[in-house]
């Protein structure tokens, strides 16, 4: 008997997260999590997205050594990039896809810096850019992902032309 909705969903959401956990120990900087939220914005209810992005702050939050805000202030900056980016692209575009992985390009050395400035803390900032340099690259592609491997049983919009 297959599983139900909800159960896939858990499944499914469970075993995104261990591997993306385990993807981010592996290349430092990189957040995988950022493309998933943008598949479960297009994919799923508005609820199970909250409650997903609620797991994936805490848990940034508790493995990073800066002060807490940044996971907030990265999830809800790259919704908003998505709600406006919306209303001038069709949501599931590869043009679009770039375009966010650009803005999280450009979003995580200023939120470092930021943030790091407010704690005193000297963070080289030449391994940040590099950094951002790959999470702009990897997010079109991790998105690309994740969205060939959502399970069809839960999709709820169209597919792409």
């Amino acid at each position: 008997m297959p599983p139900t909705t909800s159960a896939l969903a858990i499944l499914w959401w469970g075993a995104y997260t261990v591997l993306g956990v385990w993807a981010q120990r592996t290349v430092p900087g990189i957040d995988v999590f950022a493309p998933a939220l943008i598949v479960s914005l297009q994919e799923e209810s508005g609820q199970r997205t909250a409650v997903l992005a609620v797991i994936w702050i805490l848990l940034i939050e508790g493995t990073g050594n800066l002060p807490f805000g940044y996971g907030l202030a990265w999830y809800g900056l790259l919704a908003a990039a998505f709600f406006a980016g919306r209303w001038l692209f069709e949501a599931r575009s590869y043009l679009f896809m770039v375009l966010l992985g650009l803005w999280l390009g450009l979003l995580h050395p200023a939120l470092v810096f930021g943030l790091s400035s407010l704690a005193n803390l000297a963070v080289p900032m030449r391994p940040i850019l590099i950094q951002g340099a790959i999470q702009a690259a990897a997010f079109p592609v991790i998105w690309f992902l994740a969205d060939r491997f959502f399970p069809a049983r839960l999709r709820h919009d169209v597919r792409p032309l």
